[in-house]
């Protein structure tokens, strides 16, 4: 019974998410779309803290567009969830995050998730994606390596 609420209940929220994407979508928002999505986005600075390293050497934050779902890595854990934009506003929705024993213990998970957590809006160009917080401030900044 438990495994059949459970399903029925994750179909519910898949269609939800499916319905917010959707809705708000316009041509500004699609045009934003394309400059978010199919890139693999790298941490270069949090919390106005350049961050430098060198992905394929350590663990650094990404994060990664699909249609309407994120994807991507605290520094430590794997992370997903939904997302939807109206324009250059964003917000996350569900996020689901691994716990793994992280071999180099740091705080920047937690800075991170923090981070991520007070987003509200975007700016984006093909190579650079910055998020910003209620006072437009850059709370997050990565670069596009694809």
């Amino acid at each position: 019974m438990l495994n059949k609420t459970m399903i029925a209940s994750s179909f519910a929220v898949s269609i939800v998410l499916a319905g917010c994407t959707s809705s708000m979508l316009n041509p500004s928002t699609e045009r934003n779309l394309a400059k978010l999505q199919n890139k693999n986005w790298v941490m270069t600075e949090i919390n106005q803290m350049n961050y430098k390293a060198d992905p394929t050497l350590s663990a650094v934050p990404t994060l990664s567009f699909g249609h309407s779902q994120l994807s991507g890595s605290d520094g430590c854990n794997q992370f997903m969830g939904g997302y939807a934009i109206k324009g250059n506003q964003i917000k996350f929705s569900n996020l689901v995050t691994t716990e793994k024993a992280c071999l180099n213990p740091t705080d920047l998970p937690q800075k991170f998730s923090q981070a991520l957590n007070q987003v509200v809006s975007y700016d984006a160009t093909d190579s650079e994606l910055k998020l910003l917080d209620n006072n437009r401030r850059v709370v997050l900044k990565f670069k596009n390596l694809k």
